[in-house]
């Protein structure tokens, strides 16, 4: 059956696709879920499905090439929840000048339930596609194809759900002369370091839940104590795959070092960071800083072997979580995983009047036929950082 926009018809099964006619050059699309209550608001954490968050209680959200799956489980939809969301935007992190109108034609099915809508006329970067909703204890499919002129900040201030500050790409670190030399927590001499560049404005954290997009940046109130990262991913059926989380650090003297499975750091003293220890089987790994002020710079990365496999990164679907004490939490998810890397630089995090959290997301080289794929991350002593030059160590 086609639907034309406004149309509606009862559901047919409990899958869903939304997929386009091609990618906009250099950009990506990202199909989203909001589960809305009668005010047409999220509320709690189970809200939104996304790139983020795939899987909450009533759908799980899955992306292959030029399509996202949504498969709903009725059952576990709250009675609270009126109608769920179906909507698309355009990233355009990596690829400034595109428009989601490049995607053609966005078609969405459900069963024999077809809406087409052509996008090539629109200026808008986000649209609702359609809604699942409830009507007389019966769900419903509506075609929507309703635009956002905001993009994703519009489309979810919308919804009650508060973004970070818009997208921007993420520079190339410039050329240095002078990198920290890895160190363990038995730290050397202060070197001399340059001033530090002034941090480039971004959002103080407003709510108490926030998930980066890519290239985004947040601030958090230095003032909050001691802050946890995490790294949380999902492994291979059977529980087995192994990552490897990644502190490099500047402390404010200069001195500089990483915290990693090798060396877990030290709460009381410098570097003041504390890694909970290493985990060999899918699960999490956690990052203290203990004492934030003390730092200038901190890199996060992530390891994956080359015993995971290729595509571990994807596969895993890991990201990283930053908490602090006044309750605020800031969700790094990857969003772009690498088939053939192993090493991922996740978050960047620079220490002025406040805490700035920034998403980078940049893969090391190749792990086919490159020497270099072994190499970590660098942290400059001037905050800036690169991939694959760094230096190589395995487990015994």
């Amino acid at each position: 059956m086609q639907m034309m926009k406004g149309a509606n018809a009862p559901i047919d099964g409990t899958a869903l696709t939304v997929s386009w006619d091609q990618t906009p050059a250099g950009a990506d699309i990202d199909v989203s879920a909001y589960f809305l209550t009668a005010d047409r608001k999220v509320e709690g954490d189970d809200g939104m499905a996304f790139y983020g968050q795939p899987t909450v209680p009533g759908v799980s959200l899955t992306f292959t090439c030029q399509q996202a799956s949504l498969a709903f489980d009725l059952a576990a939809i709250h009675p609270a929840i009126e109608s769920i969301a179906i909507c698309a935007v355009i990233d355009t992190s990596k690829a400034p000048s595109a428009k989601l109108a490049d995607a053609g034609i966005l078609h969405m099915r459900m069963g024999a339930l077809q809406f087409d809508l052509d996008v090539s006329g629109m200026s808008e970067q986000a649209l609702i596609l359609g809604e699942v909703y409830r009507r007389n204890g019966v769900f419903k499919l509506r075609a929507v194809g309703q635009g956002f002129n905001g993009g994703l900040a519009a489309l979810a201030g919308n919804f009650g759900v508060d973004v970070a500050g818009g997208s921007e790409p993420v520079p190339a670190a410039p050329q240095v002369t002078a990198s920290c030399a890895p160190a363990r927590s038995q730290l050397g001499q202060p070197g001399a370091v340059s001033a530090p560049q002034p941090a480039a404005p971004a959002p103080i954290i407003s709510l108490k839940k926030v998930t980066l997009a890519k290239a985004e940046k947040v601030n958090l109130s230095k003032g909050g104590g001691k802050i946890r990262a995490r790294l949380v991913w999902e492994g291979r059926q059977g529980g087995g795959g192994d990552l490897d989380f990644y502190c490099f650090y500047v402390l404010d003297d200069g001195r500089c070092g990483k915290v990693y499975w090798n060396d877990l750091g030290t709460s009381d003293t410098a570097p003041f960071i504390r890694h909970s220890g290493d985990s060999t089987r899918a699960g999490e790994e956690e990052i203290v800083l203990e004492r934030p002020e003390k730092l200038r710079f901190a890199l996060f990365a992530a390891y994956s072997a080359l015993s995971n496999g290729t595509g571990s990164f994807k596969s895993y679907r890991p990201k990283m979580i930053i908490t602090d004490q006044n309750g605020n939490e800031v969700t790094i998810p990857l969003l772009n995983p690498a088939e053939t890397s192993y090493w991922v630089a996740i978050t960047h995090i620079a220490v002025g009047n406040d805490i700035q959290i920034e998403h980078v997301e940049t893969y090391g080289k190749s792990g086919i036929h490159s020497d270099a794929a072994e190499r970590a991350p660098r942290l400059h002593q001037n905050g800036t950082w690169d991939v694959s030059k760094g230096e190589i160590e395995f487990k015994d």
